[in-house]
């Protein structure tokens, strides 16, 4: 059995003020850090066996606070690409017209399928290669949907409006 500890990144000011962020290179802020301190005292008693991060400078920041053994960086968990949506406030409007684009990959976006695919492809090698293993991952907001849907076995009615977990948050998996 694989035991997955999945992390989502600590705030960031874009978080907070709800702009779209996708690959855009932002910090955590002092709510970001104290979240990621209290998932380090959370999870102080867990040994890990292993430990994914994406490699934007964020989640970095959130895992080098909750892990202190080595890191493997994967690109796979990088945030879905929001192309010209970067930036924008995630008004429902604007996130209608994200989604919309994102479907074919239209105005700089990554495309939905493209996206699940790279995310899909990392669980099955988390379950592939780490079997009866902790794993740690801290990625993204976007990732942990796709993530939680893969690892709850893809449930016709999952809903991906909703998060599973918010900024600087921790959701369990056994497989």
């Amino acid at each position: 059995m694989i035991m997955i500890y999945l992390v989502r990144q600590g705030q960031t000011d874009w978080n907070l003020f709800k702009r779209c962020n996708g690959v855009t290179e932002t910090f955590l802020n002092q709510t970001g850090i104290e979240q990621s301190k209290l998932q380090a005292e959370n999870l102080k008693d867990v040994r890990f066996d292993v430990c994914f991060c994406s490699p934007q400078k964020r989640t970095h920041q959130t895992c080098k606070i909750i892990y202190k053994e080595p890191i493997v960086f994967d690109g796979r968990l990088i945030e879905i690409i929001c192309g010209e949506f970067e930036g924008k406030e995630e008004t429902t409007e604007m996130m209608k017209q994200f989604w919309q684009a994102a479907a074919n990959g239209d105005k700089g976006t990554e495309k939905v399928d493209d996206f699940m695919k790279r995310n899909f492809d990392f669980c099955d090698m988390i379950k592939a290669e780490h079997k009866g293993k902790n794993i740690l991952i801290v990625t993204h907001a976007a990732n942990v949907r796709a993530i939680t849907y893969y690892f709850l076995g893809m449930p016709k009615d999952y809903n991906f409006n909703k998060a599973p977990i918010k900024s600087g948050e921790l959701i369990t998996f056994e497989n």
